[in-house]
């Protein structure tokens, strides 16, 4: 899809950035070295406001995504989008069942009316299931051990486990109220962490 209103300088700017940094960059550090570099392309948006940050960096990732095409279809390099570092490297095996299973997160950069589609009500959902996914994985190794289940465990493992523990400490049935409340959140945390990669 076309992009309205994007000056053409930007994609260069974007470029030019990345081919001067062989690391590669954070998305951070790239925002900054574009703001620093390139601020009439790339002007500062106001930072209390989440829409604008989002749009901010719908435009960013759109760019990059519109890079990647670029140097894949030319057999030039891979452009790496990672939520830590946004770095090139020579295309090797293997390469295009990796930008195949990044393909939903494409498409939707790709696509500018995702763009007009966010509101600042849909930005803070978004935002919000952000933090509750990050959280949910950082937490899920604790909860795991709580119901005394290793990393494989599938959504159905862990709902068996529950059951057999939740049986065995319910408060009604006996058991420690305090032991029941710790296997209930560990359980609640992984099915959350659960359903977004079922």
């Amino acid at each position: 899809m076309n992009s309205p209103n994007l000056p053409p300088e930007l994609k260069n700017a974007v470029a030019q950035c990345l081919t001067a940094t062989p690391a590669g960059l954070s998305e951070f550090e790239l925002i900054k070295q574009l703001d620093d570099q390139y601020a009439d392309l790339y002007p500062k948006p106001d930072l209390t406001d989440p829409l604008l940050l989002f749009q901010h960096h719908f435009v960013l990732m759109h760019v990059l995504y519109r890079l990647q095409d670029d140097w894949w279809q030319s057999g030039r390099c891979l452009l790496d989008i990672g939520p830590l570092n946004i770095a090139i490297r020579p295309i090797g095996d293997g390469d295009s069942q990796q930008l195949s299973q990044n393909s939903s997160l494409r498409d939707y950069y790709l696509n500018w009316s995702n763009l007009k589609r966010e509101t600042t009500a849909s930005v803070q959902e978004l935002l919000d299931g952000f933090w509750k996914r990050l959280l949910g994985e950082e937490n899920r190794p604790q909860a795991l051990a709580e119901l005394g289940l290793d990393d494989n465990a599938d959504t159905n493992t862990i709902r068996t486990r529950y059951r057999q523990l939740a049986n065995r400490h319910h408060p009604d049935k006996g058991g420690d109220p305090d032991e029941f409340h710790r296997i209930r959140n560990a359980y609640e945390q992984l099915m959350a962490s659960q359903s977004k990669t079922d």
